[in-house]
């Protein structure tokens, strides 16, 4: 029976090439995003490597739209192997002040509540196969100051924290999570942004190179760090050696901390 994967945020970016990378691996696929068009191009991409794709139109922040997509995937597959949280807002950085609260709680929403409704709702079948994986997107702005970036940080800390709870509720159980980082990656939520305009192209990364160290993390050899936020640029196998010996290797380190190595903005 192939394994199955369940990707948010799958019509485009850094979605779109983690579906790709997944199907290319034999993954079939689960594609979830707000609407439904952009999702068939998605979804041609991963029959294209000989894989089943099924598209969900749905809003995750919504109980019964989660609730949709958890038993249109169980009828259409019988099981999820592999929950990929990625769907992600952000609004244009702004001074707390100024922020309308409405837009400023859908930020929080979507990248928190909307990840904590899927986790609650495939979580039980991992559980009960006691296999499983769970991949939370996130980004070193939740770990930092994100000035007139509020929302944005304080759902990324608030995700990172959800992931650090259920890793440890779950701890051998079969069932692995990770955080991790995909670095600065142009998609529609980082353009139109002069700060990050201004950056050197050096300080961006493909979408791909996010799906790759995914795939890395989903291959087993890596299970040690369950739990923990890794950044694009980390080098697992590194991680791992350092894990027995390394009392400061811990799952969040501030910025500050002379043991991060990986001083990025993403």
């Amino acid at each position: 029976m192939p394994d199955v994967a369940v990707v948010t945020g799958a019509s485009r970016g850094i979605g779109r090439a983690i579906a790709a990378r997944l199907a290319e691996s034999g993954y079939d696929l689960a594609l979830v995003a707000r609407s439904e068009g952009p999702l068939a191009e998605t979804a041609a991409l991963v029959e294209g490597f000989g894989r089943r794709a099924l598209t969900v139109a749905a809003d995750i922040t919504r109980r019964d739209d989660v609730e949709r997509v958890r038993t249109t995937v169980l009828d259409a597959f019988g099981h999820v192997d592999v929950l990929v949280n990625n769907a992600g807002y952000a609004s244009r950085p702004q001074p707390f002040a100024e922020w309308d609260p409405d837009d400023w709680w859908q930020v929080i929403e979507t990248n928190l509540r909307g990840p904590a409704l899927l986790c609650r709702a495939l979580l039980p079948g991992m559980l009960a196969r006691r296999s499983g994986y769970i991949v939370n997107i996130n980004s070193l702005q939740g770990s930092k100051v994100s000035g007139a970036g509020s929302a944005y940080g304080v759902s990324k800390a608030g995700l990172m924290r959800l992931t650090d709870a259920l890793a440890d509720e779950v701890r051998g159980s079969g069932v692995t999570l990770f955080d991790l980082s995909p670095g600065l990656v142009r998609t529609e939520m980082t353009s139109g942004r002069p700060d990050l305009d201004a950056l050197p192209e050096s300080a961006w990364s493909p979408p791909e190179a996010a799906a790759e160290k995914l795939a890395h993390l989903l291959s087993g050899r890596y299970d040690a760090l369950h739990g923990r936020f890794v950044h694009l640029t980390d080098d697992l196998d590194d991680l791992v050696g350092r894990l027995a010996g390394d009392a400061r290797l811990l799952r969040m380190r501030p910025p500050a901390d002379p043991a991060d190595t990986t001083a990025t903005t993403a």
